[in-house]
């Protein structure tokens, strides 16, 4: 009886708890949902950001030495050289501020001597899980903030399913809490933003004025592109008391300090590597087709992947009618000119697609910005307090199932990021705008409408990761898959069709193979190209000699004679970056005819006996 009572009040406890603490729930529920796909999706440009939290708290520098055993040939792209010191190509601000979440997992490697050496596996794995697990807690932590502001100017109901869409329905999820982007860090800046201004509109605080400061400064130097989404804030401040302004920017001044230093010492100018880019801008009746890519085509468009982004322009007409505050009705409808400024950067872009990645990667910091609006419009759509539902205009109804399928779509373009990218190999297959000069990249299949990166991806199938059988796989010594085969390889290495069950022959590991078989290989290092590797397998014909024909993601690799004996087989094959560009696909065929099928649970009695596979890298 008293386990039932426990039972019985568990229900309550918990329902108490999500009523009293709905901002807690609502980050643990969106940080879960993120790492459902037990993946990382970063890139070159996010790899700079995974290592320097571990420098930081083992040096207390940021930047590494050109030898240290950190850098890799596959991100050393990620930094930029000055004397024999490499420094992060990109703002330091994301890395700096999630330091403090790298704490426990660096002194846990220190005290199990795991070095600090990417060609560790196991330092490897903890760089690629903190990478993920960083991410994830800056976007959940966006969502709570942003919901916490929300719910001070629309209903919380409606606060609560904007924030969930926001969540779930844009590139917060696909692309903000895979990997650490600068955009999530903008993102939750601004949420915090957003929130201080509301709070400070209900009760004025001394503190608020520093925290504007000091996170309007941080904003700015996260990414310099999305410096107008500052805008609101200075709008905000210069029309406060002069105490108020002046407490504002003297503590802009003060956190932005340290990253000018770094950033004039390091590049020469305020805003560090990123000057580099300027000779990338360029305004013109290019301009203008750029300005409707961003928005409209159908493989980077805002509108086409988030459609239920368009109600924020609804909700920016309704602000005034909405929102009773002047200081708030200023401050909504400078979101509106910052969202202008944007645009209008990114058009002037000559990379104005983002480079290899999925949808609108350049509006994922503003996207709590447009959803502060979305939130407006939705509040407007549900009617007032009390309104009965059933009476509502038929036309209200049907405008309700419009954005239930807008926000539908939105989803499912968010789980195919989530879930399946960049499988398919959309953004490099066929190579056009992803590899030489950005103002003179062909950015025609951009506009494709029938080869769209949303249904190519899905189509391709997910990339199912089971983080149980990568750990398995790091320290796998009993199946045909040898230990040598390089960490990063075999992390990720799946038998899937055609392979029988292992047998044990002489002491060794044994698997058949029937008319056809496959491997499944994730790599799971970042690489801007495809890697030359060497595959090494011992096979023997099970009752007459056979032929082996071995395809590479789906490319013809060689054919080769298999005796009953024994034989080595060496070949070079190259892979593909599972991070940048899907899985590969390593496939075995036997022309033959074989005695039986594979797989009895008894004795195999498949074509041929594989006894090792090996897989390394070429230095």
């Amino acid at each position: 009886m008293p386990d039932i009572l426990r039972k019985n009040r568990l229900v309550p406890v918990l329902s108490a708890f999500v009523r009293d603490h709905p901002c807690i729930v609502l980050f643990i529920v969106a940080f879960l949902i993120y790492n459902l796909n037990f993946r990382n999706i970063n890139s070159a440009d996010t790899l700079g950001a995974s290592l320097l939290p571990f420098v930081i708290l083992d040096t207390h520098a940021l930047w590494l030495s050109v030898s240290s055993p950190l850098i890799q040939p596959e991100n050393i792209v990620s930094f930029i050289q000055v004397g024999n010191n490499l420094y992060p190509a990109y703002p330091i601000v994301t890395p700096v501020l999630v330091t403090p979440l790298y704490i426990i997992p660096y002194l846990v490697m220190k005290v199990l001597h795991i070095p600090l050496d990417m060609s560790d596996s196991t330092c490897f794995l903890i760089v690629y899980v903190m990478e993920k697990i960083a991410a994830s807690v800056i976007t959940a932590a966006a969502v709570a903030v942003f919901y916490a502001g929300l719910k001070e100017i629309v209903r919380e109901r409606i606060a609560l399913i904007t924030a969930l869409v926001l969540a779930f329905g844009t590139c917060m999820w696909s692309i903000n809490s895979q990997a650490l982007w600068q955009h999530g860090m903008i993102a939750l800046l601004f949420s915090i933003l957003f929130y201080l201004v509301v709070r400070n509109e209900r009760r004025e605080e001394v503190w608020i004025p520093v925290l504007l400061g000091i996170c309007s400064a941080l904003l700015v130097f996260t990414r310099p592109a999305d410096m107008f989404l500052a805008l609101p804030v200075v709008v905000y401040a210069v029309f406060r008391k002069t105490r108020f302004f002046r407490t504002w920017i003297i503590s802009a001044g003060i956190a932005a300090l340290p990253f000018i230093i770094y950033n004039e010492s390091v590049a020469g100018t305020i805003f560090g590597g990123y000057s580099s880019l300027l000779t990338e801008f360029s305004f013109g009746y290019q301009t203008l087709i750029h300005l409707a890519g961003i928005l409209i085509s159908p493989n980077r468009g805002l509108f086409v992947f988030t459609p239920i982004a368009i109600l924020g322009i609804l909700g920016f007409l309704r602000i005034r009618s909405r929102i009773k505050n002047p200081a708030l009705q200023q401050v909504f409808y400078s979101f509106g000119i910052a969202f202008v400024l944007e645009v209008l950067v990114y058009s002037a872009f000559n990379c104005w697609w983002a480079g290899t990645t999925y949808g609108p990667r350049f509006f994922a910091g503003s996207l709590p910005m447009i959803f502060v609006l979305v939130g407006i419009y939705l509040d407007s759509v549900s009617g007032e307090k009390g309104d009965d539902r059933d009476k509502r205009p038929n036309t209200v109804k049907i405008l309700c199932l419009l954005i239930g399928a807008l926000i539908l779509w939105s989803v499912f373009v968010q789980v195919v990021g989530a879930f399946y990218y960049p499988n398919g190999n959309w953004n490099d297959s066929p190579t056009s705008f992803s590899s030489g000069s950005f103002a003179t990249a062909d950015t025609s299949r951009l506009w494709n409408v029938t080869d769209n990166q949303i249904f190519r991806t899905f189509s391709a199938g997910p990339i199912i990761i089971n983080p149980v059988s990568v750990i398995q796989n790091l320290q796998r010594k009993n199946d045909i898959v040898d230990p040598a085969t390089d960490f990063s390889l075999r992390m990720g290495l799946d038998l899937q069709d055609g392979w029988g069950n292992l047998e044990y022959r002489d002491g060794l590991p044994v698997r058949s193979i029937a008319q056809y078989s496959s491997v499944s290989i994730q790599y799971m290092r970042y690489s801007l190209v495809e890697n030359n590797c060497t595959l090494t397998l011992v096979a023997s014909g099970r009752d007459a000699p056979k032929t082996l024909e071995i395809f590479v993601n789906k490319k013809y690799v060689g054919s080769y004679p298999v005796p009953v004996q024994n034989t080595e087989i060496s070949l070079p094959i190259s892979l593909k970056s599972s991070l940048r560009l899907g899985n590969n696909l390593l496939e075995f065929r036997v022309p033959e005819n074989c005695t039986g099928p594979v797989g009895s649970g008894i004795e195999d009695t498949g074509c041929l006996d594989i006894r090792k596979i090996t897989i390394n890298r070429v230095a």
